[in-house]
């Protein structure tokens, strides 16, 4: 029998953090659901984790062993089905433990929780409307738009010729003392760069920047991990489902990548076409620029009916994208920073203010996500482990 395979919601509420599961629990899909968790954890803290599971239709054993792990660290399980019910009982070897003594509180605080809940559900779906379209509200990429795409990258270029230059500030993050005291005792700093999003000709610019620093490792240490494309769809899940490189010639790299944005349920996935270039300053300081030189949407992605639209039709949730990275080596370990850069669709006026403030909170947690992402993945431990114990050497 054909598993369908695992899909998920994510709640984040004021008190507790909400995964909705759907499908089959695999090994691979435990895997990247501890991911997600461990990376959410650290950067909101102190909310319960609450994983229903009443949609779950089968659950391997990794996928066992996570949500027994996750129950005795005191994880809240939902069993809203009598299989499901069966399900969690069989999981954690015992009766799954009944609700509060105080049912009128719980049932308060319940439906508080599912007005909450279904409030996110409905902006979400306001959100999905906007920025994942479909028939007559589908997008097509402007001639003029791409010219201020263009003309903005080039500005972007410029601003980094500027940090080369001898006297200029290769990083941002030692601008401002502050942010580089932050940074190096282990937080991950992320910040809007001007107006975010800038409103350009039939089209929205997302710009941010972020810095983390990585301590004890070099900076061949980083670029073995950065340039390691064929491995990008385990470092960056659930956003990267695949990836592989396809040609390097010197300095140049290009490598092809699936993105898609699983916590919407959709089956939209952005197929792209990426290049890369490399350039070693001396043996501590390293930049890269990457860029998409095709992006594809594919419908019904893993599906009998999955096709792809022609590169700019679709819904515009991401047209091109471009990013700056910066490396350096110093302080006993490796400064990263990244820029990154994204053309979408505009947001239609009825969305405006509702839309803005979530693409701005999107935004920035897609960058601070993937920064978190590349701190395990080079420092070979999760990026909470890892500050830990910079915060212990800085003790000592």
């Amino acid at each position: 029998m054909k598993h369908q395979p695992l899909q998920y919601y994510m709640h984040d509420g004021p008190t507790a953090f909400r995964f909705e599961l759907t499908g089959y629990l695999s090994r691979e899909a435990a895997r990247g659901l501890d991911q997600d968790w461990r990376t959410a954890s650290s950067a909101i803290g102190g909310r319960t984790l609450i994983v229903d599971i009443t949609r779950v239709t089968d659950v391997d054993e990794q996928g066992r062993a996570l949500i027994i792990r996750w129950h005795r660290e005191g994880a809240r399980l939902i069993a809203r089905s009598r299989a499901s019910l069966a399900l969690a009982e069989s999981i954690l070897g015992e009766p799954l433990p009944e609700p509060p003594v105080n049912v009128g509180a719980a049932a308060i605080s319940d439906r508080r929780f599912r007005a909450s809940f279904l409030r996110q559900v409905v902006i979400l779906l306001l959100l999905a409307t906007m920025v994942f379209p479909v028939g007559a509200s589908a997008a097509t990429l402007k001639p003029e738009t791409v010219t201020a795409w263009d003309n903005y990258v080039q500005s972007a270029s410029a601003k980094l010729r500027d940090r080369l230059r001898p006297g200029g500030s290769f990083l941002w993050t030692f601008e401002d003392a502050e942010r580089a005291a932050k940074v190096h005792s282990g937080e991950i700093v992320v910040a809007p760069v001007g107006q975010n999003p800038k409103k350009v000709n039939g089209g929205l610019i997302h710009d941010w920047m972020g810095a983390v620093f990585v301590p004890n490792l070099k900076l061949d240490d980083i670029l073995k991990v950065t340039r390691d494309y064929d491995h990008y769809k385990e470092f960056y899940r659930p956003s990267v489902v695949e990836s592989k490189a396809i040609a390097r010639d010197g300095a140049e790299d290009k490598f092809w990548m699936m993105l898609m944005n699983k916590a919407f349920f959709l089956k939209t996935a952005l197929e792209t076409d990426c290049q890369a270039t490399n350039v070693r300053l001396d043996d501590r300081r390293f930049y890269a620029i990457s860029r998409t030189t095709r992006v594809q949407e594919v419908e019904e992605y893993g599906q009998p009916g999955e096709y792809r639209k022609p590169d700019g039709e679709g819904s515009g949730y991401i047209w091109k994208l471009y990013s700056v990275a910066r490396l350096e080596e110093r302080d006993d370990g490796v400064y990263i920073e990244l820029e990154a850069m994204a053309l979408s669709r505009k947001i239609p006026a009825a969305f405006r203010v509702v839309a803005d403030p979530i693409v701005r909170r999107v935004s920035r947690n897609s960058l601070l996500i993937s920064l978190k992402q590349t701190e395990e993945a080079v420092s070979g431990k999760p990026a909470d482990i890892a500050r830990s114990e910079a915060h212990e050497r800085i003790l000592k």
